[in-house]
């Protein structure tokens, strides 16, 4: 067991998803390094953040926000790659994708009540102009965007 302060204790709490602590998800991760006590630091932490990156969690979403930017940012050319060969649709404009994790500073709505991003263009960032750019990417079932089978996984390396 990992010990934290009480104040680094963070709550963290899911419609529908047990009540999560800090101290629990380090926990959580602590035994899966004691039982794979074979295999090297890093295959143990890839192990963990592959089983952890699709889990429908606030530790899956915020998993898949720092891949995005990661990726965005020092690999675009592995987004482009991946947007070109499997994602296929449109946007629906339903704003979801705006409110993962938090709500975006930029999010506004319409006269429809219809929502639009005030920064859309140059200034958008790479987090938001790229989502979702694969399978392990798309959190929301009503996306528009939807993907075929691809010849070759991204990865965040």
């Amino acid at each position: 067991m990992l010990f934290l302060p009480q104040k680094i204790n963070v709550r963290l709490k899911e419609e529908g998803q047990p009540l999560q602590t800090l101290g629990s998800i380090l926990d959580e991760w602590a035994a899966a390094v004691a039982y794979h006590g074979g295999m090297s630091f890093n295959a143990v932490v890839n192990t963990w953040y592959q089983s952890k990156i699709t889990e429908r969690t606030f530790l899956g979403q915020l998993l898949r926000k720092l891949r995005r930017s990661y990726l965005g940012t020092f690999k675009p050319e592995v987004i482009q790659k991946s947007i070109e060969e499997t994602r296929k649709g449109d946007c629906h404009r339903c704003g979801l994708c705006c409110e993962l994790i938090y709500k975006c500073p930029f999010l506004g709505k319409d006269h429809q009540n219809l929502p639009y991003c005030r920064i859309y263009g140059d200034l958008r960032p790479a987090n938001c102009k790229n989502y979702p750019f694969d399978e392990t990417d798309s959190e929301i079932d009503q996306c528009g965007f939807t993907f075929k089978e691809s010849t070759s996984k991204p990865s965040s390396r």
